[in-house]
This record gives C-alpha cells, sequence and structure tokens, in this order.
C-alpha cells in the first residue's frame, strides 16, 4: 500500500484531490499517465491483490510489460511488447519446476558472494571515473545475475565473445579484482599493456576474447 499512500501524498498536493474524501483518489482520468499506472486503490482498503505493486515489472523501457515464465521467441514487429522472461518471483519461489538446475547451496552461495564483489567493485571504479583517476568506465548495475548465470552453463574451455556490459562472466573464470584494476588504470601489470581502453578486459588464458566497444561485431566470429 506504499505506492497508494505515495500517490495520495502527490494527489493532494494537486486540483485532483478532494480534502474531505480522504479515503479514496479521484478523478484518476486526469492524472497523468506515469501515475496512472499503478493500479490505484484506496489507502485505508484491502482490495490490492498481495504483491500488486511487486508483481509487474517497473523497468526502465518496459514499464507497461508483465512477467512470463515461458521461454519463447518474439516478432518485434507484430506490434506487441515484450514480456520479460523470469524463473523465479520476487520471494525467490522457483514458478516452473522444470526450469530449476537443481545447484547446492554452496554453488549458490559462491555465485551471489561473486555478484555482491564484482558490484562492489564497480561502484568503487565508477567513482574513480567521476574523480578523473580513470579516463572511462561502464557499469553493468542490475545485470550481475546474467553473467554469473550465463557463465555457469559453459565449460571452461568454451570461447566467450562478450560486450562491455558482461565483464562480470570474468570473475566467474578468476578473473581477479587486481586484474580488473591493472586494465582499467593501465598499469604495468595490465595483461594488455595498457592498450585498451578502461572495460574492454580480455584474458587468453580463460578463454575470453577482448571486448570491443562496437556491439555485435564478433556475431560473426561465435
Amino acid at each position: 500500500m506504499a505506492a497508494a499512500t505515495w500517490i495520495t501524498r502527490v494527489a493532494k498536493r494537486t486540483t485532483f484531490f478532494r480534502p474531505k474524501e480522504t479515503k479514496k483518489l479521484l478523478h484518476l482520468g486526469a492524472l497523468p499517465d506515469a501515475l496512472r499506472e499503478f493500479r490505484l486503490y484506496s489507502t485505508v482498503s484491502e482490495q490490492a491483490p498481495k504483491h500488486e505493486f511487486q508483481e509487474k515489472p517497473r523497468f526502465p523501457g518496459a514499464v507497461n510489460a508483465h512477467y512470463t515464465e515461458k521461454m519463447d521467441f518474439v516478432v518485434p514487429d507484430d506490434g506487441q511488447i515484450i514480456p520479460v522472461y523470469r524463473v523465479m518471483d520476487l520471494n525467490g519461489n522457483v514458478l516452473n519446476e522444470s526450469h530449476d538446475p537443481k545447484l547446492k547451496k554452496e554453488t549458490v552461495q559462491d555465485m551471489y558472494k561473486k555478484m555482491i564483489l564484482f558490484n562492489t567493485m564497480e561502484r568503487i571504479l565508477y567513482e574513480a571515473q567521476r574523480q578523473g583517476r580513470i579516463s572511462f568506465y561502464m557499469t553493468n548495475y542490475g545485470e550481475e545475475g546474467t553473467h554469473f548465470g550465463s557463465a555457469a552453463a559453459l565449460l571452461p574451455e568454451d570461447v566467450i565473445f562478450a560486450q562491455y556490459r558482461e565483464a562480470g562472466v570474468l570473475m566467474s573464470r578468476g578473473f581477479t579484482i587486481d586484474e580488473y584494476m591493472s586494465q582499467c588504470f593501465s598499469n604495468r601489470n595490465d595483461n594488455r599493456k595498457g592498450r585498451q581502453m578502461p572495460v574492454h578486459y580480455g584474458s587468453k588464458d580463460l578463454n575470453f576474447v577482448t571486448i570491443s566497444s562496437p556491439l555485435a561485431t564478433q556475431m560473426p566470429q561465435g
């Protein structure tokens, strides 16, 4: 109900709200679309289903999308909104048991720790770039799960052609914090000898082809 409460406060500062009727929002048709999307309910009502406000994706560029548990091809020209695929709900429950890889607890914990470590490292490097300590940086915020989850399905000998927002794959294969830092700061310990822009990582030993700036240029090689 927090979302409805917040919108109530917003509406009180507009001409759409009648102070005497504090239990309901009136004239919702006059509210901006950004507010009307919340499927508003009375702030003292219990009409809203459980997780009403949480279960709808709220990603930038996909505010009107919906979740799906079915993996399928989508034709972008049909005009329909592309759904957001998921395996678990927001409480961590697997929605389709056939999609559960049945990983060991230790494996899941290790992946989660690496995701947190990678995210923490990113914040430090991003701030370093904003301070002018390194020339360039691109974050992977919110995409860590796709890195470590995808990498877990590959064998060490599988060659990876990645783009600059998939750097977490390297950490899953053993790329160290020192190696990330050396590449971004272009110091003498950088395995690319400082010849690449920051975040353009690569490792022959880990079968990870050096990242290039233009997207999709390595698709023919794959």
